[in-house]
Formats: structure tokens, sequence, C-alpha cells
């Protein structure tokens, strides 16, 4: 029975539920109360009944004498009459005498129904006659009659029913009152969870950017339950939007990759036809095969940085151990010395800036960002090499004089294929700052680019330093001392002889912001 109740209460609104809940309990509650008023009020009126049967006994025991004459019976008759007591006598002869008004008479002696007696003129404990309709009490006086004093119980009773009829009529206008004011609160309380339906559904039809409007406060379970469920429609939204971001990134990167592919392989593929159908020279053809040549290491190249932005994708296998920032840059600033004696270079370096990080890949971070200031500015174009340490963090930075990059190029600095209009023709394949940026994030550091038309570019990235206690096998400390160290300026001669060169002094800050961002003026090499 109680399966099958809940099976049914199962199936209804929850509104409908806690409704209907709420007044079996109240109904219930009710119940108890009137049911325990009622037995108490009848048991505290026969108490008094009893007590007046009591009474009444005793004075009839001491005037049953009154009765052998008919002035003393006519005074009790009179003295009873207009009360609801009725007195029996019987005497030892066996003659009856009956007192009491014509209502409250009944057809039949009590005295045939009543108990015996008790002896010695003790009242007998009052009992129910004639079905329950009078209350008596039987007792003996000192002639040996037998005195019997009863009350009607109908007067009990109808206050008993009074009562009832009174608690039933109250507790039906309460519980009326009760479902009304119920269903307004059960409607409004979960009035929150209807908007938490309706958003769901709403999302359901695609309309992601809905969110729950704000109800109750945040400290109520609905307040709560909206605060989280928004929160989690906010992830939800956040990880469908990186995913169609991720999807279509890997669709562009798909087909710049095919594009970027297509062009060495379409000029090898015309200088192979030349050569097989003899049109090209004996004398022409180590020109057409140096082309093709040329064609073939730029695909390889790029297939290269191909694989490489892929193994970072997947999982980099990046070695995590202290080195020493600052040979790494120094190096790199004298492979861009070499390449262009009549750079002007100033590097700031300190005597040692130990960090933790795969040193060759934070080699080829520094070489690609010094690369594309080498292929995408002007020859003779200054440039500023800094490395510190600031707020724990290893920092380098790459600034150039340059002609910098638009904003909207600026945007797509570090997506992978990206490339400015001046850079088509340099032989880059717009991945060098999409490389550095991944093995930057590899290391869990920070990379940035802060770049106008006009004001040249500066590329900043951060590595995690490393501590004394790894830092004290390299013989390093986890800071970067001063003074700093500024290279001599470069000249043609110096650089053919030395590798190495700077230019004449400059601001620490004139590298345009802080340490450690990619430097190229128009695009990725």
């Amino acid at each position: 029975m109680g399966r099958a109740v809940g099976r049914v209460v199962g199936r209804w609104p929850m509104r409908r539920s806690l409704l209907v809940g709420m007044l079996a309990v109240t109904a219930a509650v009710l119940l108890v109360a009137g049911t325990t008023a009622a037995v108490a009020l009848r048991g505290y009126l026969l108490a008094r009944t009893d007590d007046q049967l009591d009474i009444a006994a005793r004075f009839a025991q001491q005037r049953v004498g009154q009765l052998d004459g008919p002035a003393g019976r006519g005074t009790l008759q009179a003295v009873i009459a207009p009360s609801d007591y009725l007195v029996e006598v019987r005497r030892p002869d066996g003659s009856l005498t009956r007192l009491g008004s014509l209502q409250s008479m009944p057809g039949r002696p009590l005295l045939d129904q009543a108990p015996a007696p008790p002896s010695g003129g003790r009242l007998s404990p009052a009992v129910n006659l004639d079905d329950g309709r009078y209350r008596a009490v039987v007792a003996t006086d000192a002639t040996g009659a037998t005195v019997l004093v009863a009350l009607p119980t109908e007067p009990v009773r109808q206050t008993v029913r009074r009562l009832v009829l009174t608690e039933l009529s109250a507790g039906l206008a309460m519980l009326l009152l009760l479902a009304a004011a119920g269903r307004l609160l059960v409607a409004r309380s979960l009035r929150p969870l209807e908007q938490i339906t309706a958003t769901a559904a709403a999302i359901a039809d695609g309309r992601l950017d809905r969110r729950v409007p704000a109800g109750p406060p945040a400290h109520t379970e609905v307040g709560r339950l909206t605060v989280a469920v928004n929160g989690m429609l906010g992830r939800i939204e956040a990880a469908l939007s990186a995913r169609a971001a991720s999807q279509e990134r890997l669709r562009r990167f798909v087909a710049d990759a095919s594009h970027e592919l297509r062009t060495p392989l379409t000029s090898i593929r015309g200088y192979l036809q030349l050569l097989r159908q003899g049109i090209v020279g004996d004398a022409e053809q180590p020109a057409v095969l140096g082309r093709a040549e040329d064609e073939a290491r730029r695909m390889g190249a790029l297939v290269d940085d191909l694989l490489y932005l892929a193994r970072l994708d997947a999982e980099p296998a990046l070695r995590h151990e202290p080195f020493d920032l600052v040979p790494a840059v120094r190096d790199s600033v004298s492979d861009l010395l070499a390449a262009g004696p009549g750079r002007p270079v100033h590097a700031e370096l300190p005597g040692a800036c130990p960090v933790r990080g795969d040193e060759d890949a934070v080699r080829q971070v520094v070489a690609n960002l010094l690369a594309n200031v080498r292929v995408h500015t002007p020859p003779g174009t200054p440039v500023t090499v800094t490395v510190a340490v600031r707020s724990r963090d290893g920092h380098a930075e790459v600034a150039d004089r340059g002609p910098g990059m638009p904003p909207d190029l600026a945007a797509r600095a570090f997506d992978r294929f990206t490339r400015g209009d001046g850079a088509r023709g340099t032989g880059g394949s717009g991945l060098g700052l999409s490389i550095a940026a991944e093995i930057v994030a590899a290391h869990g550091g920070t990379i940035t680019l802060d770049t106008a038309p006009g004001h040249g570019t500066t590329v900043r990235f951060t590595l995690p330093t490393a501590t004394p206690d790894t830092a004290a096998g390299r013989g390093t400390t986890a800071r970067c001392t001063r003074p700093t160290a500024t290279l001599p300026t470069a000249t043609p001669d110096t650089a053919a002889s030395h590798g190495t060169t700077a230019a004449t002094t400059l601001d620490a800050a004139a590298g345009r912001g802080t340490a450690g961002q990619l430097t190229d003026p128009t695009a990725n090499s």
C-alpha cells in the first residue's frame, strides 16, 4: 500500500506533491489536536458530573426519611424537578419511589440495572446506565433503603459534539486558507526552478548565451543552485567556444599547411619537368637544380617546423632542468651579429640568470626572435636584448626600432602561418613566433608582444627561475646579478674577427616594455 501511494505521488509534479504533503501533515496535526481536546473535555465533564452525583447522593441519604409523608415528598419533588437529577429509593419492603423531571425520567427504573450498593453506607463508583444515557451512583441509608442518584449524560455529549463540530469547521477553514497560501508560496518558491528549466530548454535549442535570471539570495538553496547552474553554463559555453575555435584553427592550419607545402612542391615539379623534357640547356641545368634544391630545403624546414609544433601540441617532451639563460642569449646575439655585422645591437646581460627548462628549446626561442629582427627589419635597425629577474621569474626582452606591425597583424602574431605582406618574399613560413609561444607555454611561462606602426616591436617572455637548491649544482644563484655587461659597438671589422658586437649604450627601457617578447615588426619568421 505504501509503495503504491509512493508511486502515485512520485508521478505528481513537485508543486502538487509539496502542497498535498503540507496539507496532509497539517490535517494530521489538527486531527490529533482535536481528538485530544475532545477526549480531555469529555473526561473533565464526566469528572465534574461524578462530583455532583456524590454530593447529591449524600444529601439524598440524609433525606430519605422525608419521603414517608406527602408533605416531605412534595418538598423534595419541588427541589429536584427543575434540575436534571433523578432519584430512586427502594425500601426494604420492595416499594419504589422515583423523583425527577418528566424529561429526565426513564421508562424503566435504573435500580433494576444498577449494581448492588457497597455496605456501610458508602457510595458506589459512578457507572453508566441505560446504554450510557445516565451516569449514576448507588448507596444505602440507615434504614436499609437503597438510594440511586443519576444525571443524564446528554449534556456532556452535546458539549463534546459542539466542540468536535467547531474543530472540524475551523480545521477545514484552516486547510482551505493553507491550501490557497501554500499554492502561492510553493509557486513563488518554484519559480526559479521553472526559470532554470526554461533556460536549459533554451540552451538545448542552441541559445548558449542564456543564463538563469538572478533570483533569491545566494545563501538560499535555490540561490546556490542558480549560481551553480550559471557557473556550469558559463563553463559549458566556454568549452564549446574553445572547441569551435580549436576546430576553426585546425581547419585554417590544415589549409595553410597545404598551401605552404603546395608552393615548393609545384616549383620542384616544374623544374623536374623542364629537365625531363630537355627544355633547359646544359649550361642552365645547375641553376635549375639549385632552385629545386632550395625549394626542397624550404619544404623540409617547413615540415620540420610543423612536426615540432605537432609534438609540442601532443606532449611537450621538454626537459625541466636548471640552466643559465645568459649564455643562451649571448650566443644568439653573437649569431645575429655574425649574420649582420653592421647592425647596432645593445645587450644588457647580468652575470647569471638561472632558470628552469629545456636549454635547447629556449635557445630556439631566442634564435627565432632575433631571426625575425634580422629578416623583417631593414639592415642597420638597432635592436636591444635584455635579461633580468623580476618577481621570481626570468625575463628576456628583444626590442627593435623597425617599422612595427599594424594592429590586425599584431593580434595574430602568435598564430601559425601568420605573415605580413612584406614578409611573403623573405622565405619565412610564419611559424617562428608560434614555435616560440608553444615552447614558452610548455615551460609554464608567458610571452607577449608590444608593437605599433613606426615604433618598432618588443617581444617579452618569462621563464620560472631555478631555486637556490636546484641552481647550486650549476654554480649559480636564483637571482640575476648586477652590474650588467654591455657588449662593444659592432663594426664590420670587429664582427668579422670576433663574431660579437654591440651598439652604443642604450637606456634599459628603450626596449619599449618588459623583458621577454618576440620582436618581429612585420611577421613571423
